[in-house]
């Protein structure tokens, strides 16, 4: 069926117009179908592609994961002079433990140090990172406070030594580097 052509101004039978309105209905029908099919094959290629990147994901995270296995498997065995160590540093301070056995449980040796930052003059407690096994470990920093030509010892010193910390004065507005070491 066709669209039947009306003359402009003439008066058109029932069934002219009722077959026009008919073949425009088939039309937007047919049209509409089309649409549909086709919004249910992007839909269709919107599942797959959302099942491709799940795959992706999860392969990716799969990834990682041995990766990070790897990881700590290599860190685990990661050997010096007949040694395993562990090390670990963040923004202000780091340790590095030394271990006699690969699975790290019998630590024979630990190292840390960092930096000590106060806006004033005041005793500090520094907190340590990891604990010492006593309190015979060797701490010192490397900055201190002049004074009539020479560095106050109590700007320079450690007291109050515990296996998880140690006190000094801190030299206001200055940055203090740390260290010490034992077992």
């Amino acid at each position: 069926m066709a669209l039947i052509n009306i003359e402009y101004g003439s008066l058109a039978s029932s069934k002219t117009l009722n077959d026009n309105f008919q073949y425009l209905d088939d039309r937007i029908s047919s049209e509409s179908d089309n649409h549909i099919t086709d919004i249910a094959s992007i839909n269709s290629n919107i599942v797959s592609i959302n099942n491709s990147i799940s795959n992706f994901n999860e392969q990716t995270n799969d990834n990682i994961e041995n990766i990070n296995t790897k990881l700590e498997e290599i860190s685990t065995s990661f050997e010096e002079n007949g040694l395993y160590i562990t090390l670990y540093k963040n923004d202000t301070s780091w340790y590095k433990e030394y271990f006699s056995d690969k699975e790290k449980k019998n630590r024979v040796w630990l190292e840390q140090g960092g930096i000590i930052s106060s806006s004033r003059e005041n005793t500090y407690v520094l907190q340590f990172l990891k604990n010492f096994s006593n309190t015979n470990y060797c701490i010192f920093k490397n900055y201190g406070f002049w004074s009539s030509g020479g560095v106050a010892a109590y700007w320079m010193g450690f007291v109050s030594k515990t296996i998880s910390s140690a006190q000094t004065k801190s030299n206001g507005g200055v940055v203090e580097n740390w260290f010490a070491c034992g077992y």
